[in-house]
């Protein structure tokens, strides 16, 4: 009888153990991997065969004519925000005299949106003449404040239309050093108004082109009259943000040269 009981006891501590090992197994992630993998197996077979009992052929992939297209390199328009400065240089043939002057310059310009911008300069030059105790110092200078507006053509030309105001000043400075009553210094200025219309193209990522042509109107005055302009420049940069500039402004009697640096944003 203890033996029974004994055998008895045996078999259903070796029952308990075999239910805990299964439930162990079911709960581990081996199991819920062969699981998964056989639920998966099942539901594609049943899904996927056909009356004869064979699999279907793989889908064939199919070429759409609307995805899209492969990325391709950027292509960069002309800059509109910036500022430059440099050497400036006034040729003037007015009235049978022919005279250049040097001096400096500084220029800028803001892009307000896309198709709109704002710009400014301001042109210094200077000559001096002396004999003897005498001293004659002759000084022009050119401010300009303006509103462009841009149209693409294509990815790299865009054409421009731009109008500004201008204040043009002259300064006059003699000097005698052995008759101080003599001295005299006299300056006066006008205003005009200008509109130029022109292209500026990039056609390569290290040069800018621009071209522009219009006309100038001058306040009433006894020396200088209306006048056609034409501006032509070059923008060479050594980098995205710095570049050398060369410009050269036509009036009818009056011509502007610069060469500066430029720092693009």
């Amino acid at each position: 009888m203890k033996e029974t009981k004994t055998a008895c006891a045996c078999a259903i501590v070796l029952m308990a153990m075999g239910w805990m090992q299964d439930a162990h197994a079911q709960r581990s992630p081996w199991w819920e991997r062969q699981k998964a993998a056989q639920t998966a197996t099942g539901a594609g077979t049943s899904d996927h065969t056909t009356q004869n009992g064979a699999a279907p052929p793989p889908p064939v992939q199919q070429y759409s004519p609307y995805a899209p297209p492969a990325s391709r390199e950027k292509v960069e328009e002309p800059s509109y925000t910036y500022i430059e400065a440099g050497a400036a240089r006034v040729d003037v043939d007015l009235y049978e005299l022919d005279e250049s002057s040097n001096g400096g310059y500084v220029r800028g310009s803001l892009a307000v949106t896309d198709n709109l911008y704002v710009f400014g300069g301001y042109d210094r030059v200077s000559e001096s003449w002396s004999a003897d105790a005498e001293q004659l110092k002759v000084t022009i200078d050119q401010a300009e404040i303006g509103l462009g507006t841009s149209i693409s053509l294509s990815s790299r030309t865009d054409f421009i239309s731009e109008l500004s105001l201008l204040r043009l000043g002259a300064e006059l400075d003699y000097e005698d050093r052995e008759y101080p009553q003599d001295n005299l210094s006299i300056g006066d200025h006008l205003y005009a108004g200008k509109l130029m219309l022109g292209v500026r193209a990039r056609p390569l990522s290290s040069l800018e082109l621009w071209a522009k042509a219009g006309y100038l109107r001058l306040d009433d005055n006894l020396l200088i009259d209306d006048s056609g302009v034409g501006n032509v420049g070059f923008q060479y940069r050594f980098n995205p943000v710095w570049g050398l500039v060369g410009e050269a402004e036509f009036y009818e009697d009056v011509r502007f040269y610069r060469l500066g640096i430029r720092a693009n944003f």
